[in-house]
């Protein structure tokens, strides 16, 4: 009776270590995969259909300034693209990418699904901010996600040196 106690007992310590190790290291590694500039101009559809979301108050996105978009001509779509890496042993579900805006920033947009990363599970995730003129493309960029119903954030300041 003894023996079987002392191995419950050390099976016990086993799963309360797995659990707390799932608990405590589980994170999202963030990877820049890259940036891709282009002018709102070479995308007249694209900027046509965001002009009547704005207009509509109907962006599926963050507006990050009022009033109406003027010509195609006046602004540029950045599209950030991560690699996302989930090193642990929870599903990160609801993943989000939200940019912090600098000045000149307009609006910017995700993914509209809901993206979940399994354990071990490597995957893209893209953000579009199209913003005034042709400014620099350095911003912190925000991933936010839920481990086992509790909200997580990753800040990972994308630099065009590195």
């Amino acid at each position: 009776m003894k023996k079987i106690a002392i191995i419950l007992l050390i099976l016990l310590l086993l799963c309360a270590g797995v659990v707390g190790y799932g608990l405590f290291h589980t994170n999202l590694q963030v990877i820049a995969k890259g940036v891709q500039m282009v002018p709102a101009s070479e995308r007249p559809t694209e900027f046509a259909a965001l002009q009547e979301a704005v207009r509509n108050q109907s962006l599926l996105g963050t507006q990050l300034r009022s009033g109406e978009l003027s010509g195609s001509e006046n602004y540029s779509y950045y599209m950030y693209t991560l690699r996302l890496k989930n090193a642990g042993l929870v599903n990160a579900e609801m993943v989000e990418v939200q940019i912090a805006p600098i000045d000149g920033d307009v609006l910017f947009y995700g993914e509209t699904t809901e993206v979940q990363i399994k354990p071990g599970e490597t995957k893209d995730v893209w953000c579009v901010l199209l913003t005034q003129g042709n400014p620099h493309p350095v911003r912190d960029i925000y991933v936010t996600y839920y481990l086992w119903g509790h909200p997580q954030e990753v800040k990972y300041t994308y630099d065009n040196v590195s």
